[in-house]
Formats: structure tokens, C-alpha cells, sequence
């Protein structure tokens, strides 16, 4: 909830490249979370129905644990590491000023060549690094739009927030923007390969359950920015019939850990993979070491985001979300966005993973995670 923290693989192949190195002052990590706090300044989280359906989000944003840092920077290009590090809510980062990102990596590794952006979304425990030029000794923020997505339009989330403020300084920069950046692979042949079908759920009940208690806590300030066209959330209609006095709902008690209108509903396991829960003694499947898969991902009847994560791996995104993959997306990842439809990802696992160490992959909204959306796999 509190702890998060960026670690840095080099290569010879990074090394060699003249992008910004020098840490902490043109090459600078940025971890962003969110958070809401009691009054003696402690986080406050709850993992309820609400959270479980919708995922836990704060009023507060933090970046690299303080409140809307300041950098001062040398002239020139900029190096920003950035790591969306909420439990739940997705990140669209752009600059105040309009002035465009680089994007020269992804979750794990170097792109191709860098890609020029306007708005940069970040799922929950994405990577990217972005290039930024301040060259015109301008200052700026690095901010984050608001997003579409199920609760997270509620204010001060319904404008850009400030992330982070950018001063440059007299001294000029020694790092460079580079046409080409790293040599990746081209795909292999996807004939005759091994496919995995992975269906992602939550239980209905919690659904509606989840959604009663954002709507009552929130208001219409839940589904701002959302399209309510596209939501399909288990016909929110039926929700004028639920009786409040039966829910005995109680958002500061966690709800008596999931027990609702006195039928022992459990949303510890309402989230699923396959129609299970996550079971720490029964991995779902023994996938081949050094052989690669094509994973099917699908998040269709359901239409929460779920920024699917694979350990052991760095894949490539085929499709995402029912669409070719953007440009700065088609590099080394280790995390797709599953939102209503259809994803599909190239995999290889080249280290062994027994039963005792299994891999895992699972949704990386925490909540969803931890309420069962996950499942072990061996190699």
C-alpha cells in the first residue's frame, strides 16, 4: 500500500547509448501514487465490496512520496523513468504546456525508436521511459489527465493534477534523443503454436454490490467521464431494487468482511479466472520452458479494467483490447490492457518455475488480485 520502489536492469547494448545517464539529475526516476489519509496522517485503506469491485483510490497525489516535487534540470533532453505505482487508478501523463514525450522504453526494455506523444496512459504498474526537451529553458509540470475509468473521474481527479515541476537550468544537458534505440526480434510464425484462453470475471453479485456502494458514497461523480453507453455493468438498473436496509452496508468495517444480506456472499474469491479464484496450492497450468505461446486474454461481459501482468517474462502485445498494439507499446512488455475485450500476447518463459515457485499472472488492479483474480502456472 505504501512501498514502491524502481529497479534498473543495464545491458551493454544500454550502456553504449548517449540518452541521459546521469541519475538524479537528467535521468530521474518518477514513481506516482495515490493515496487518502486519517487525520493522524496514516493511509487509509479498506479492502470492502466497493474496493473490490472498483479498486482502492485516494484523494492525494504522490510523487516519489511527496507531494507535487520540484526538479531542477539541466538544459537539454530529460530523462524520466516513469512508474505508475496506484493500487487502482490508471495515469494519462502529458506536460502542462503542451510540449510532447518521447517514449524510448516500455516495461522491459528499449523500443526500436523512440515515438513522439501527446498524452502518455500508464496502466497500474506500467513502466515507461519518456524523453522531454527543455531546451527552451521554459518551466513546466509533467501532469495527469483525467481518465476514463470506473471511479476515478471523482475530484480533484476530473482535472489535470499536477505531477511533477520542471525547472531547467543555465547548464546544458550531455544526453541525446537517438533515432534508433535497440534491435528487437521480429515475431515468429504464430502457426501451430500453443494457445491459452484466459477469461477474466467478477462475480455479479459483487459487481452490483460494488457499484451501489460507489454510487451511494459518490454519487454521480463515480461514472464522471465514463460512457455509460459501453459500461454494461451487470444491469445497474436492478439497483433501484436493492433494498439498503438488507445490504447493512458499513464502508468503515469493512462491510463484516464481505457478509451482505445474511447469504454469506465472500468477495474474498469473486474475482476469476477461468470461473476460479486463486488457489496458492493448484497451478492452472505447466506451460513448455524456451517455447513460446500465444495467450488469449479476454475481459468480454466485463467491462472493469484489468491490466493484465505476466511474471517470468517479457512478452509482445499481438492485440490489445481488440486492437493492434500503439507504437510505443510493441516493445518488450510485461503488462496489457484487458478493458471489455479481447487481448492477445506473445510469450516465452526461459527459466524453469516449479510448483514450489510458481510463476503468477493476474490482474494488477490490487484489489482484483487479491480477491482472486490471479492464478500460478508452472514452467
Amino acid at each position: 500500500m505504501g512501498l514502491a520502489g524502481l529497479v534498473l536492469i543495464e545491458d551493454e547494448e544500454s550502456g553504449r547509448l548517449l540518452l541521459p545517464k546521469q541519475w538524479g539529475i537528467d535521468d530521474v526516476p518518477v514513481i506516482v501514487q495515490d493515496k487518502k489519509f486519517t487525520a493522524a496522517g496514516e493511509i487509509d485503506y479498506q479492502l470492502d465490496v466497493m474496493s473490490a469491485a472498483v479498486g482502492w483510490f485516494g484523494d492525494t497525489l504522490l510523487t516519489n512520496g511527496a507531494l507535487y516535487p520540484e526538479h531542477a534540470a539541466p538544459r537539454g533532453w530529460l530523462r524520466l523513468r516513469l512508474l505508475n505505482g496506484c493500487n487502482a487508478r490508471s495515469l494519462n501523463f502529458a506536460t502542462s504546456d503542451k510540449r510532447p514525450l518521447y517514449v524510448v522504453a516500455s516495461d522491459g526494455g528499449l523500443l526500436a525508436e523512440p515515438v513522439k506523444v501527446d498524452e502518455l496512459p500508464v496502466l497500474m504498474g506500467e513502466r515507461f521511459e519518456v524523453l522531454v526537451d527543455t531546451s527552451d529553458g521554459k518551466p513546466f509540470d509533467l501532469v495527469t489527465l483525467p481518465v476514463s475509468q470506473m471511479g476515478m473521474a471523482i475530484a480533484p481527479f476530473d482535472k489535470p493534477q499536477p505531477v511533477l515541476r520542471v525547472q531547467p537550468l543555465v547548464i546544458p544537458a550531455s544526453g541525446k534523443l537517438l533515432d534508433t534505440l535497440a534491435a528487437l526480434p521480429a515475431l515468429p510464425s504464430l502457426t501451430g503454436l500453443t494457445q491459452r484462453q484466459l477469461q477474466l470475471s467478477m462475480d455479479p453479485m459483487l459487481d452490483r454490490m460494488g457499484m451501489q456502494a460507489l454510487m451511494e458514497k459518490y454519487g454521480d461523480q463515480a461514472m464522471a467521464g465514463m460512457d455509460h453507453g459501453m459500461m454494461g455493468h451487470g444491469d445497474m438498473s436492478d439497483m433501484g431494487n436493492m433494498h439498503h436496509g438488507d445490504m447493512s452496508m458499513n464502508h468503515g468495517s469493512g462491510m463484516e468482511h464481505g457478509m451482505s444480506s445474511g447469504k454469506g456472499f465472500d468477495f474474498h474469491n469473486a474475482n476469476r479466472i477461468n470461473g476460479k479464484a486463486f488457489d496458492m496450492n493448484e497451478p492452472m497450468f505447466a506451460a513448455a520452458r524456451g517455447q513460446y505461446e500465444r495467450w488469449v486474454i479476454s475481459g468480454k461481459g466485463d467491462m472493469m479494467l484489468h491490466p493484465f501482468h505476466i511474471h517470468g517474462t517479457q512478452f509482445r502485445i499481438l492485440s490489445e483490447n481488440g486492437k493492434p498494439p500503439a507504437a510505443h507499446r510493441r516493445g518488450w512488455k510485461d503488462t496489457v490492457r484487458v478493458e471489455g475485450d479481447v487481448s492477445e500476447v506473445l510469450v516465452k518463459f526461459d527459466h524453469p518455475a516449479p510448483k514450489e515457485f510458481a510463476y503468477m499472472a493476474h490482474c494488477h488492479l490490487l484489489e482484483h488480485e487479491d480477491t482472486g483474480m490471479m492464478l500460478g502456472f508452472t514452467v
